[in-house]
């Protein structure tokens, strides 16, 4: 019998012994009191596997579902998560002890192989593996994760990698059941209902409706403080404010700067979030016969007057950063290096050496996926029209024909910092494996990716940070992918008697030391 049927039939027998032992529990004697949370989005994911969905709209969802062996906060402190110690046994191992005691959704107990499968050749990186695509940018230097004994796992590096710890704190790094993946009858089925660790679990979802969530009580951080959370979309703001003022949604997400004195003006109600660790960007695709000169997407740039857009679309509330970076990344922040600059004849200057003659260039956007996109594209497009290009605007319906190879030329994206460094935020979305490297490649630099791999491999700060500084000249001003626009922002208006803070980052978390009710 085939190995991959055996484990099959295993796992099956393994949640069919779960969902008996559920089955034989008392039902409830009372309808539970937990208030049921519903939370107002522009979209939804329509896969939850965690390593799988990259996006903002999946992450906000996802961070309810699982949870990392590692946890860390907004500053990239790190904490005990699924493992309660971890220890370098040399520069390119890692050894973790896991929490004991810790339940998936489907009641069984979450072990050290649970942990190796997560990481191991059928799911991530095997040839064929669904993820393999996915976890390179973050995980791919991984070479293995093994199960010592139950409670034990080793995770050995290709290389020494001096930010291991904070790579098992990332999304794609949840953990999630080996006996469920195996039962499932293929990737699909398991995305749509995966089983994880966190506090809530998936129990239904409909694609571009709404997502359903229950508290999974078991959950080892507690019992969740709300009874289910549904993420429910309604695209247009008018909707998600709407239904926030009636009383239908308890968040709604994704306000415009230009709505939140609407918010703030009823009592019932409040305005949250703000900044993120994410800058608002737009993306060049170098196979473009125009974008395919530097001068061209250089020009782009210096076109574009970042602090009328700043003040006019999100009332002074985001800054322009210091190019692709944060001061969250510490020493390797390169402190004097000055915000995208707006220069408008330098940039008509530099049209006419690249002999620019008014050639089309397609600018692809989504309805209002970002906050402020179209108004920021209109003005953009306006800008650009004022040094003489010819950029044609074009409304997609998802990701799938905004990111269509023919005829691309910009398109609109965002750059989170999964942890503060830039091996977590640039790095990721630009060197090998990143998101603009997959399918027809929209960009790619040798000398980038040789830095990168200093950058990501070095354990003397000097050298990372001599790399660092290189990288940004090149990304930059020798050969951009990318023009930053602003430091993005998320704002919330949520009822007041939802006791709810927002984070520096896209993830709603509704733990309960972040989720209450008066």
């Amino acid at each position: 019998m085939p190995r991959r049927l055996v484990a099959r039939l295993v796992a099956l027998a393994v949640l069919a012994g779960a969902a008996l032992s559920a089955a034989a529990a008392p039902a409830a004697a009372q309808a539970d009191p937990r208030p049921a949370l519903r939370v107002a989005v522009q979209r939804n994911p329509p896969l939850f596997d965690p390593a799988y969905s990259v996006s903002n709209v999946a992450w906000r969802v996802n961070h309810n579902l699982f949870d990392t062996l590692i946890a860390g906060d907004d500053e990239g402190r790190l904490r005990p998560a699924l493992a309660t110690v971890w220890r370098r046994i040399d520069e390119r191992t890692l050894e973790l002890t896991l929490r004991p005691g810790v339940r998936f959704h489907d009641g069984t107990v979450m072990t050290a192989a649970d942990v190796a499968f997560t990481f191991g050749p059928e799911r991530m990186t095997g040839e064929g593996a669904p993820l393999r695509a996915q976890i390179r940018p973050l995980l791919g230097g991984i070479e293995s994760v093994e199960a010592i004994d139950d409670a034990t796992v080793r995770v050995t590096t290709r290389r020494p990698d001096p930010l291991i710890a904070q790579r098992l704190a990332t999304f794609p790094a949840q953990i999630v059941s080996r006996a469920a993946w195996l039962a499932a009858p293929d990737f699909q089925s398991w995305a749509r209902r995966p089983v994880g660790t966190g506090p809530y679990r998936i129990v239904d979802s409909r694609d571009n409706d709404f997502v359903q969530l229950a508290a999974h009580d078991a959950w080892w951080g507690g019992r969740p403080t709300a009874s289910a959370i549904r993420f429910e979309a309604a695209p247009e703001v008018a909707a998600r404010l709407t239904g926030l003022e009636t009383g239908r949604y308890g968040i709604a997400t994704d306000l415009p700067p230009d709505q939140l004195d609407r918010v703030a003006a009823r009592p019932d109600l409040e305005v949250a979030g703000g900044p993120i660790g994410n800058h608002r960007v737009i993306v060049f695709d170098r196979n473009h016969p125009v974008l395919r000169d530097v001068r061209v997407r250089r020009a782009l740039s210096l076109a574009i007057d970042r602090r009328l857009i700043v003040e006019t679309l999100w009332g002074g509330r985001v800054d322009i950063p210091r190019g692709n970076q944060f001061p969250a990344f510490g020493p390797l922040f390169v402190a004097d290096r000055a915000p995208p600059a707006y220069d408008p004849d330098a940039a008509r200057a530099l049209l006419r050496a690249a002999g620019y003659r008014g050639q089309p260039i397609e600018y692809r956007i989504n309805n209002n996926y970002y906050a402020n996109e179209i108004a920021t594209a209109q003005v953009l497009a306006e800008m650009w029209k004022a040094v003489g290009l010819n950029i044609r605007l074009s409304i997609k319906e998802n990701w799938t024909q905004i990111l269509e190879p023919a005829g691309r030329g910009i398109r609109n994206w965002s750059n989170a910092m999964i942890y503060p460094d830039p091996v977590g935020h640039a790095w990721r979305l630009y060197g090998p494996g990143s998101p603009v490297r997959r399918g027809t490649p929209e960009w790619s630099n040798d000398e980038f990716d040789r830095l990168g791999r200093v950058l990501e491999a070095s354990l003397e700060l000097p050298a990372r940070r001599a790399a660092w500084t290189r990288m940004l000249a090149i990304l930059e001003e020798e050969d951009p992918p990318a023009a930053v626009l602003h430091q993005y922002a998320i704002f919330y208006g949520k009822r007041r008697d939802v006791r709810w803070r927002a984070g520096g980052s896209e993830e709603m978390d509704f733990r309960p030391a972040n989720l209450s009710f008066r």
